[in-house]
């Protein structure tokens, strides 16, 4: 994540997009593996067992099993700069590829989506802060419908028209004021590259403090403390 958030904030152009039901494209062919996928259900007295027949979303070896398809689904092709970018720009589903010339990137978004699919996948929720790119995006049905202006980056949100990048805000109670409240609102804010570890650190450092009160989960937090918890550790 960290090498793809650099190369994100390197280049002048970006390119940003997913695949559209990317587990579900790939089918479990074995029956061994489908058993493996299976939930029951009942209905009235008797226990109905169903079994997926593609990959699915939660299982923890799935964004593993959807690289290895993905790099085994180029390697059939000559190996090229957009191979190269779908063999090293996913995180997941995720494509997220920039470069310095515009025309470079219009070229590899179009190659990319002819590559993938030719292996049943297909690129949706595309963005970029190139305004030829966004043009060829809305021709083909495939630029991001958000009306929001923020797109989502390895979970951070990108302005591409401010170029500008941060957490998303959480949805935090700002009237937490025991132990047990301030310990579950504290960790809300989700930074996986530690971006904003200067700011949220506070929220472990008054972790601390409070432990060293000795206070129990559900004692009420001195009022300064718990000023502190939402205006500093929460929301950076």
């Amino acid at each position: 994540m960290l090498k793809l958030m650099i190369r994100f904030r390197t280049n002048r152009y970006i390119l940003l997009a997913d695949i559209r039901k990317a587990f579900l494209m790939i089918r479990l062919a074995s029956e061994k593996d489908r058993n493996r996928f299976c939930f029951f259900l009942k209905k009235g007295e008797k226990l109905h067992c169903y079994r997926y027949k593609t990959l699915i979303f939660g299982f923890n070896a799935s964004p593993f099993s959807l690289n290895y398809v993905l790099k085994f689904h180029a390697e059939k092709f000559p190996l090229d700069e957009c191979l190269e970018a779908l063999k090293s720009s996913f995180y997941v589903d995720n494509l997220m590829k920039t470069a310095n010339n515009a025309e470079n990137l219009s070229d590899l978004y179009i190659s990319a989506r002819e590559l993938l699919q030719k292996g049943n996948f297909n690129l949706q929720s595309c963005t970029s802060n190139c305004v030829t790119l966004q043009k060829k995006m809305e021709a083909d049905a495939t630029l991001s419908g958000f009306d929001s202006g923020w797109e989502t980056v390895l979970e951070y949100q990108y302005d591409p028209v401010q170029d500008s990048i941060r957490v998303s805000p959480p949805s935090c109670d700002l009237d937490a004021s025991t132990k047990r409240k301030i310990l579950s609102e504290t960790p809300k804010v989700f930074d996986p590259l530690s971006l904003y570890i200067p700011v949220t650190v506070r929220g472990r450092l008054l972790m601390g403090e409070i432990w060293r009160q000795k206070l129990n989960w559900d004692d009420i937090v001195p009022q300064g403390m718990r000023f502190i918890s939402v205006r500093l550790c929460i929301y950076p």
